[in-house]
């Protein structure tokens, strides 16, 4: 837009000032006309981005309506269900049920994937254990590269799915595949008896009951990081620390068996604090859920194991694996348990026994000469350490 001016030669004063003062009028009309063109345009791109906005709006309620109807499905599904509970803090959907059952509910949920589904829900399935079988052994009785000596606690790298064996006898630690093949071993001249392993991030800690100590080794180098504790009832001693895992609020905690207490501590290995009770007899394992820890007693030569279950306080709430017949009928020299994403417990005993978290005896597994470690992976596999002589891990699955 161009704006002509009038010629001001030959004009009284007065003339002048007026043709100055309607110049300045029209400047202003001009600006004042950019200025419109321009909040024009821009509200017609707020307009185009509202409406966007809208339309994703639209599809997003729409989404969620499809999503509330297979959750509405799934939580109807009552012959199905043997339990529905949720959890909180956090808000956890569980549904406790037969696997086959549930994966074939969700995938009649129609077009949406059951891998989208599970993890919206949050929904932990029991494994199929009535399905396990022995899939792989490996771990002859030895001392060489792949050889085991009496091998007690396992642990799987979350990440590469190796796994991890306390060779106790041997003095270190042994890596394996999932499909046996040995990779590689640490440990030699730092352990004297290793027992308990936890990888947990870039980290792995071992328990040492010779040594009555945990070492802190570095997951990529495998060297010795620190070593924390000596035989002794104080803060910073240890009387046979067995298994140790990670605590919700990340820290360590360790089943110290002859001083009768759980020992937590930072990830560096600094002391933090204990836990005592007084039916906390000789601790060997240790577990967590969201709201209790699961401890596994033996209490040698007096009475069959048993598990306790406390509070983060250290309020004991119940004990398990003890209603009914004989307990010994139920586990009788178990060291070693985990816990599947359902809270069911898993003991590796003379057979791997599953119960359920109140107790109840659902599955058993294999047959074991004398049974040491185990693990769970992704749910859907359980390592298993024994003495037996030619096979001295075992996994199983469907």
């Amino acid at each position: 837009m161009v704006t002509q001016f009038p010629d001001t030669t030959g004009v009284s004063y007065v003339d002048h000032i007026e043709i100055e003062i309607n110049q300045s009028i029209d400047k202003l009309i001009f600006r004042l006309n950019q200025r419109r063109v321009h909040l024009l345009a821009k509200l017609r791109d707020m307009r185009e981005e509202m409406r966007a906005d809208l339309v994703s709006r639209q599809e997003m309620e729409e989404k969620l309506v499809d999503a509330r109807e297979p959750v509405g499905m799934v939580a109807k599904m009552e012959d199905s269900l043997t339990e529905l509970h949720i959890n909180s803090p956090p808000q956890e959907l569980r549904l406790i049920c037969d696997t086959n059952e549930i994966e074939n509910a969700i995938l009649s949920l129609g077009e949406i994937d059951k891998q989208e589904i599970l993890p919206i829900l949050h929904l932990p399935v029991i494994p199929n254990y009535a399905g396990f079988r022995k899939q792989v052994a490996f771990g002859k009785e030895g001392s060489g590269p792949g050889d085991l000596n009496r091998p007690r606690g396992v642990a799987i790298d979350p990440v590469s799915g190796h796994i991890y064996v306390a060779d106790i006898l041997n003095s270190r630690i042994q890596i394996f595949s999932q499909t046996g093949d040995h990779l590689n071993i640490f440990g030699s001249g730092d352990l004297e008896q290793p027992w308990g392993i936890l990888i947990h991030q870039d980290n792995i800690y071992v328990t040492d009951i010779q040594h009555h100590a945990i070492f802190q080794f570095n997951l990529p180098g495998l060297l010795m990081r620190k070593r924390f504790g000596e035989r002794g009832g104080d803060n910073e001693s240890f009387m046979h620390p067995r298994q140790l895992t990670i605590s919700p609020n990340q820290q360590l905690c360790v089943a110290d068996q002859y001083n009768n207490r759980l020992v937590y501590l930072a990830t560096n290995l600094d002391y933090i604090s204990l836990l005592r009770h007084e039916t906390m007899k000789e601790p060997v394992d240790v577990k967590f859920t969201n709201k209790e820890v699961f401890v596994l007693c033996k209490l040698m030569f007096v009475t069959h194991p048993c598990i306790h279950v406390f509070t983060y306080t250290g309020e004991k709430t119940r004990s398990l694996i003890t209603r009914g017949s004989d307990i010994g009928t139920l586990f009788e020299r178990a060291f070693f348990f985990c816990l599947d994403e359902c809270n069911n417990i898993v003991i590796n005993d003379y057979q791997i026994k599953v119960f359920s978290p109140e107790g109840d005896l659902l599955h058993t597994i294999g047959q074991h000469r004398v049974a040491n470690g185990i693990a769970i992976l992704n749910n859907s596999k359980l390592v298993c350490a024994s003495q037996d002589s030619h096979f001295g891990i075992q996994i199983y699955s469907t």
